[in-house]
């Protein structure tokens, strides 16, 4: 595992990159975009490598989501996102039920 719980979430950015996931995604309209290569994915396109929920340090209601991403082109990325109640619901949706990588 690359993530853990007991890292802020930009230790485990640092982490993940170090691990090579250095490509920054973003969620839209269903799809995931590579902020690097210009290139959006869709579903069948990903697999969900982990994930790991973060804490804000000052207020526990300040919580963040880290998600570790392949694409089948072997893209290897990070996407971040909020948690709790200014959550992307749909975001959260979308990623969870991507296929795991076993």
């Amino acid at each position: 595992m690359i993530l853990s719980t007991a890292n802020t979430l930009l230790e485990d950015i640092v982490a993940a990159k170090e691990a090579g996931y250095t490509s920054d995604f973003m969620y839209q309209d269903n799809k995931i975009l590579c902020r690097e290569n210009n290139i959006w994915y869709t579903a069948q396109e990903l697999v969900l490598v982990e994930y790991c929920r973060h804490e804000g340090m000052n207020d526990p209601g300040d919580s963040s989501i880290l998600f570790l991403i392949e694409a089948s082109d072997t893209t290897k990325g990070c996407l971040s996102s909020a948690y709790g109640k200014d959550a992307d619901s749909g975001l959260i949706e979308f990623v969870l039920s991507l296929p795991k990588k076993k």
